[in-house]
């Protein structure tokens, strides 16, 4: 079964402008995805400024009654990676890396609500791989090495073949798309 000569022109100019579309967002795919697995290597992309200002020095005990009284409370001796206090007046205690187990004071209510976090399978696994996170060195290599094989060949594909003005016009679209993209989220 043959084609009519101007459905495939149709489908030609189709795969063309979408593939230098494309072309844009997954060279940046890429190039961000090497970058996010490396995050620890440029400080998770923060950037922190500190200012030091004096103010009077505070006796700490009203801190530690504090803590001790809700420690008890919650039945547990180690003290919490983080504390919140908020506007409702409720008071978190977390535990653990993002808050694994946190535990919700109302002082007002008399209540208290344990909130344990877990991984769910096989969601969080799938995920870790995605992002090369809590994987072995030899997935994130793999993971590096896919990404920079993608750039190469979007790279050289764009180089090799031959483009017309509206090409050129339609990757820089691409790109504008992309920065627009960017810029909005």
């Amino acid at each position: 079964m043959t084609m009519h000569p101007d459905t495939k022109r149709i489908f030609h100019k189709l795969h063309r402008w979408g593939g230098l579309i494309l072309a844009a967002l997954v060279f940046f795919y890429c190039v961000t995805g090497i970058l996010l697995n490396h995050r620890a290597a440029f400080d998770h992309f923060i950037v922190k400024e500190r200012t030091v200002a004096a103010v009077p020095a505070s006796d700490t005990a009203v801190l530690e009654a504090f803590l001790a009284f809700y420690k008890r409370q919650i039945g547990r001796e180690d003290d919490p990676t983080v504390i919140r206090i908020n506007k409702e007046r409720t008071i978190e205690f977390l535990y653990g890396a993002h808050g694994q187990t946190t535990y919700v004071i109302d002082p007002r209510a008399g209540t208290m609500e344990k909130v344990e976090k877990r991984p769910q399978q096989p969601f969080s696994f799938l995920n870790d791989l995605h992002k090369a996170a809590k994987t072995s060195d030899l997935w994130l290599l793999l993971a590096d090495f896919t990404g920079a094989v993608v750039i190469t060949i979007t790279v050289t594909g764009l180089l090799v073949v031959r483009y017309r003005p509206l090409d050129y016009l339609l990757a820089a679209g691409g790109v504008l798309l992309l920065v627009a993209g960017m810029w909005l989220a």
